[in-house]
């Protein structure tokens, strides 16, 4: 697996900006009946077949095609069989890449990030190897850009945590102003996806406002001596599972 910098997309065009990747020979294309030897392309002059002025439509999808099976092929580590894949199927993708940021303000280095990961995905599918195709490649790529950054969108904003440093001190009644004890509060946040982690705060009661946890549970609250908070709740929502993120950004 190939590590996913900051701009996946730059990493790959960078790689074969070194002349020593670019001007090499790594696919060797079969054309018609009528043409006694193979043509030799290197990085390079694939791109130009595919993308160039003039390029042929046949020429092109045979292109595609041994450029497919020499990545099935290529299991080393840090082969550059895959990096050649992502790297020629650059232009079907940043055009989807700039219009799901914009209409959806998604991150672009994410986006990119996922639609690398759908392609050594559809390499590795167990039937890829039957159909080499690469229409499917690219659709699958676009397919999980646009569902990535939808997703995104449906994270509910909370500055309950942001708010605890900005609340008035506040002393509890009773309570010995020189050794406040301090409270816990759990937060538990969950991806559509179904990753979750706990993450837990410790703070002095003084720091807290009362309404700054109405709607989240620590796990300690007496439903006895709180019957109206409880009776508020909407059906179905679990206390302490939010998504929870700064309000006001948008990833």
């Amino acid at each position: 697996m190939y590590p996913l910098s900051s701009s996946v997309f730059a990493s790959v065009r960078r790689h074969f900006d070194d002349p020593r990747i670019a001007d090499a020979v790594l696919v060797t294309v079969p054309v018609d009946a009528e043409r006694a030897e193979p043509v030799r392309l290197t990085a390079t002059e694939a791109h130009e077949a595919l993308y160039g002025q003039g390029s042929d439509p046949r020429f092109a999808a045979a292109v595609w095609q041994k450029v497919l099976r020499t990545a099935l092929r290529d299991l080393a580590p840090q082969g550059t069989g895959k990096l050649l894949v992502i790297w020629l199927a650059l232009p079907r993708l940043t055009g989807t890449v700039h219009r799901v940021c914009t209409r959806l303000r998604a991150d672009r280095s994410d986006v990119e990030a996922e639609m690398v990961l759908a392609l050594l995905e559809e390499l590795a599918a167990p039937d890829f190897a039957s159909r080499l195709c690469d229409s499917s490649l690219i659709h699958a790529a676009r397919a999980r850009a646009w569902h990535f950054a939808r997703e995104k969108l449906r994270e509910l904003p909370s500055n309950a945590v942001e708010r605890i440093a900005q609340d008035r001190a506040l002393t509890a009644s009773g309570a010995e102003a020189d050794a406040p004890a301090e409270d816990v509060l759990d937060v538990r946040v969950e991806r559509p996806d179904g990753l979750c982690a706990p993450l837990r705060f410790r703070v002095r009661p003084e720091h807290l406002r009362k309404s700054a946890f109405a709607d989240i549970d620590d796990g300690t609250r007496d439903r006895s001596t709180h019957p109206d908070s409880w009776k508020k709740r909407r059906p179905g929502r679990h206390a302490g599972t939010r998504p929870v993120r700064p309000a006001g950004r948008r990833s």
